[in-house]
């Protein structure tokens, strides 16, 4: 693509969101390019005014689509996609990991869905998004706060006895995914990494973008495996403040499901 057709997508796209009647940038720019050279005489070498021209060119086209990025829908959805909500393995299957070999931290009999959200955003001190509407005819089991990650989780289904569907959210700032497989992860927003073999899809969730995925590792006798079992679906996406995770576990709600009653929060 040469430098017309360069500049002349960048300008149809800057006349749709800002009407160059309103703005003068280039013919300022413009302006003081030719006062500089100008100002320099005639005693400036060919080969360095190629190089400037050149330069300032390639600074106008940056700034040019740093402005489209940031003024259209386009350029801001491409902008979200920068943000990993999922990354991929090198493999499907590890060897037995150190941390697996530590016994798991005993953990009370009281179920951490104990709250109302009104009670757990008390706790977190942030606003809690949820749901307008409960669909699939579920109902709402309970909400919990993890204090160490300022995570708070909602979960829903038939039953109080089997959640099936939970909705998480963290604040960015405190956002760390845990890495490679080689580290335990117990803050479950962190745990962005899939198998190799995943099958990770972008889907739009009104004018934000987020990620899907099926499957989950396995801990085996002889290390994790991931196994694409579609019975375990994962949904993430974010705001300009928080990540959001949709978990759901069975096999009644699709993809579009999940992303229809993300959709529905606020």
């Amino acid at each position: 693509m040469d430098k017309k057709n360069i500049q002349a997508i960048l300008q149809a796209e800057l006349e749709k969101e800002i009407p160059s009647s309103e703005i003068h940038l280039w013919q300022a720019v413009k302006a003081n390019l030719v006062a500089e050279r100008d100002s320099q005489g005639e005693k400036m070498k060919p080969i360095k005014s190629i190089w400037v021209g050149r330069a300032t060119y390639a600074v106008l086209t940056v700034c040019a689509l740093l402005t489209v990025a940031l003024i259209t829908p386009q350029g801001r959805a491409f902008a979200q996609n920068i943000f990993q909500f999922f990354t991929k393995a090198d493999q499907d299957r590890y060897p037995l990991q150190a941390w697996q070999l530590t016994p798991p931290a005993q953990t009370s009999n009281e179920s951490p869905f104990k709250y109302s959200v009104s009670e757990a955003e008390a706790l977190a001190g942030y606003d809690i998004l949820s749901p307008v509407e409960i669909p699939f005819e579920m109902i709402f089991i309970g909400a919990s706060y993890d204090e160490q990650y300022h995570t708070v989780g909602q979960t829903f289904g038939y039953t109080i006895e089997y959640p099936e569907l939970s909705l998480w959210q963290q604040p960015l700032e405190y956002y760390q995914p845990c890495g490679d497989i080689s580290q335990a992860c117990d803050n479950m927003l962190g745990g962005n990494l899939a198998g190799a073999s995943a099958d990770i899809q972008t889907v739009q969730i009104g004018e934000l973008t987020g990620e899907y995925v099926e499957g989950v590792w396995e801990l085996s006798d002889n290390g994790p495996v991931w196994n694409p079992i579609p019975f375990a679906k994962t949904l993430r996406w974010k705001n300009g403040t928080t990540i959001f995770q949709l978990v759901y576990n069975g096999m009644n709600l699709t993809r579009d499901d999940l992303v229809k009653f993300a959709e529905g929060i606020r």
